[in-house]
């Protein structure tokens, strides 16, 4: 079984780079590396995403890599999810929705091993950030009675592979780190076009980025079998600048007319605070909180009177697991969670934050002793028109699914020898 998962491993890590079919437009993702997005899309997406204190058996924690070591020993998980998003879109000053718009992507892949007793490590890839954008508008020329037709269109993103170990002392106490690099590409093309004076210019840019980023976790939890278990964690992580370059070059009528020399490029990514809080009965109902800062350096963006700042999230949710106990141990036929989330962008205009609301639920169930699938769906909106800014409504949705098997040779010799 262990050649198969690694065949299928390096099937879905193939396709999480490559694949993904999108047609949305987002438009604040011009700005910036585009939309940094710190959901969860497994288990935990269903309760608002509140993932840092969380450690279920068979479902990978990316939030938190100290929630590694609830593994049971000679486990290997395979694990990968699926996202969904349909959007529509309220520019400032209409009093009509756009037509939706959508994509599907898968948005994580990872295997994790529980390779001793109180050791586990997992290592993967996933999107760390998405550019994908479409604009044209028109400015007068200098006779008044001409107008140039702008038009933008946006592309590209940023992976993050990694790595994460996590170890459990004294029981009820586990400490993880996620070593990561940040690796992508991001192309603009801007068109210049009127017909009346023979103007038909594309600008193209390319820009390339990599950088190196670590974050801690802790996780601090009472003993299970009681009536109420609690469970803390701490999360911080850090990067190094995004550095890279930028090549430009001009075209008329599909012939290169001028290419600009190699610019060295940077962006700063923040320093990141998490911190979470769940309670859970031996009924199987659970409640979790969760809240996390991002400190921002500010960062003058492209646009007029846009910039980088400060940000955080909130995030709330409950769960029911349903659970049969046997002599040795308790297995968890379903689950069903709810939740709400608030998360503030990074970006800033014109002095105003855009903010993003949503309302999650979902459900997942152990399908066999080696296969569980989850799914979830959220209800949000982003912009306010009140701010001026542009309003999204969304639907997105995700189905995750996680391969469990054991070590090759340990059923012949003993899981847990």
């Amino acid at each position: 079984m262990i050649q198969k998962y690694f065949i299928l491993c390096c099937f879905v890590l193939l396709l999480s780079a490559k694949a993904g079919a999108q047609n949305v437009s987002s438009p604040y993702s011009i700005l910036g590396i585009g939309d940094i997005e710190n959901n969860d899309y497994g288990r935990y997406s269903a309760s608002g995403s509140a993932a840092v204190s969380r450690r279920e058996v068979g479902f990978y924690n990316f939030s938190n890599p100290a929630s590694l070591t609830v593994m049971p020993y000679k486990a290997i998980n395979l694990d990968f999810s699926f996202r969904g998003r349909v959007s529509k879109f309220k520019l400032p000053g209409a009093d009509t929705l756009t037509l939706p718009s959508k994509d599907f992507i898968i948005k994580r892949a990872t295997i994790a091993f529980k390779v001793t007793p109180t050791v586990a490590f997992a290592f993967g890839l996933k999107p760390y950030s998405s550019a994908n954008y479409k604009y044209v508008t028109t400015t007068a020329l200098n006779d008044g009675n001409t107008d140039l037709i702008k038009s933008a269109d946006g592309s590209g993103g940023i992976y993050q592979s990694y790595f994460s170990i996590a170890k459990e002392y004294k029981k009820h106490f586990s400490i993880g780190a996620t070593a990561s690099w940040l690796f992508g590409a991001m192309q603009n093309t801007t068109e210049y076009y009127n017909s009346v004076i023979g103007l038909d210019v594309i600008k193209n840019e390319n820009k390339f980025y990599n950088a190196a980023g670590l974050q801690g976790g802790l996780q601090y939890y009472t003993k299970a079998g009681k009536k109420w278990q609690h469970t803390i964690g701490l999360t911080a992580s850090a990067f190094t600048k995004l550095k890279g370059q930028n090549t430009t070059d001009y075209t008329e009528s599909s012939a290169i007319i001028k290419t600009s020399d190699h610019v060295n490029i940077e962006f700063k990514l923040p320093v990141s605070l998490g911190v979470g809080y769940s309670i859970a009965n031996n009924s199987g109902l659970s409640l979790h909180l969760q809240g996390s800062y991002n400190k921002w350096s500010t960062q003058k963006l492209y646009y007029q009177n846009s910039y980088t700042k400060d940000a955080y999230g909130l995030s709330a949710g409950m769960e029911y697991s349903k659970r049969v106990s046997t002599p040795d141990y308790v297995i968890e036929k379903y689950y069903l969670g709810w939740g709400v989330k608030m998360e503030q962008s990074y970006l800033v205009i014109n002095n105003q934050h855009i903010n993003d609301y949503g309302v999650t639920f979902g459900g997942g169930k152990n399908l066999s002793r080696l296969l569980s699938a989850s799914a979830g769906i959220e209800v949000g909106k982003r912009g306010s028109s009140s701010l001026n800014q542009i309003k999204e409504n969304y639907v997105q949705f995700h189905v995750g699914l996680t391969l469990k098997d054991i070590w090759y040779g340990t059923k012949r010799f003993g899981r847990y020898n």
